[in-house]
Order: structure tokens, then sequence, then C-alpha cells
């Protein structure tokens, strides 16, 4: 017997992406993202709207009970803001000084301890900056970013769906 599944139509669809905001596709990534350990995904469930975190970790197969198109993705192996893009110049000047202080202890949270010294919210900026950049890259021209997003709707939805294949018959 085959489980019917009622999915989100496209204008549903459409009203909920552009009611998103930057910060909105990439908080839900960040906070679900473990560096080298997790990958963070933001998801949009096809069933109910909502869009929310996954991080899947490493050989782990996401939830196959949940019909979701991913909206934005930080790779675990990947660090997604590096201290230059981070730091603004007299910040990342003073950040090179104190990192240099002691070169033989390893300290692997750094930025974390120099944000914690300076009282920089490190997530909050991190979020900031993903958020900036999504929308200056992804997002520069909607129509493509939203063309994007509902190829992977209908992919979700349709078996081997492809909207640049044309078979024989309608050439």
């Amino acid at each position: 017997m085959e489980e019917i599944v009622e999915v989100i139509g496209v204008e549903h669809l459409k009203v909920i992406l552009s009611g998103l905001s930057p910060e909105e596709i990439v908080r839900p990534a960040y906070e679900n993202w473990q560096a080298g350990i997790r990958t963070g995904h933001t998801v949009l469930n096809l069933e109910n709207g909502k869009v929310y975190g996954l991080g899947i970790e490493f050989n782990q197969l996401p939830l196959a009970d949940n019909i979701y198109i991913e909206l934005f993705t930080i790779e675990s192996h990947v660090e997604p803001i590096d201290e230059e893009e981070f730091f603004s110049k007299s910040e990342y000047e003073e950040f090179l000084e104190f990192s240099s202080t002691d070169p033989s202890e390893y300290i692997p949270d750094i930025i974390t301890e120099f944000c914690e010294i300076k009282g920089i919210d490190e997530d909050k900026r991190k979020i900031g900056l993903l958020a900036y950049n999504f929308e200056t890259r992804e997002q520069a021209n909607y129509n493509m970013w939203e063309t994007d997003i509902l190829n992977k709707y209908y992919d979700a939805i349709y078996e081997n769906h492809n909207p640049f294949t044309f078979s024989q018959n309608s050439l």
C-alpha cells in the first residue's frame, strides 16, 4: 500500500521563502553545526512549512520520515567565517598580537578566549556575518535562489524530476 503524504503547495512555499530573513535562514544551521563533528542544515519541512535546524554527524543518515528541502548548509569540516573576516582591522591586529603571545601553548578556542576578553558576542557576530554573506552571495539574485529552492522542492515531491530534461517526443 502506497503512503500518501500531503505537502505544501508551490505558492505557500514561495510565501514562506519571501518571509524569511537571511538570519532566519542561517541561524538554525549554525546552531546545529559543530566544527569537525556535525554538519549544520537549515531545512524546510514540506508537510507543515516549518523551518528548523538539523545537525547530521558523519555517516549519520537524516530522518527518513520527514520530507524536507535544505535551505542552507554549513559543512562540518569548514570554518564558516575566517579570523580576518570576523574581526575589524584593528581587532584583527590585536588578535594577531594576542594569539602570538605564547606560541608554545596551542589554544584551540583562542578566538573564543579573545572574544570573551574583549566583550565580543562571538555567536551573534558569526551569525550576522553568515547572514550578510548569504544575502550577498546566495540571494544576490533572488529569482535564481528561489528557482534553485523550487527545483529542490520538485525533486523532493516528484521522482526523477529534472526541469531541464526533454524527451525526444517533446523536441
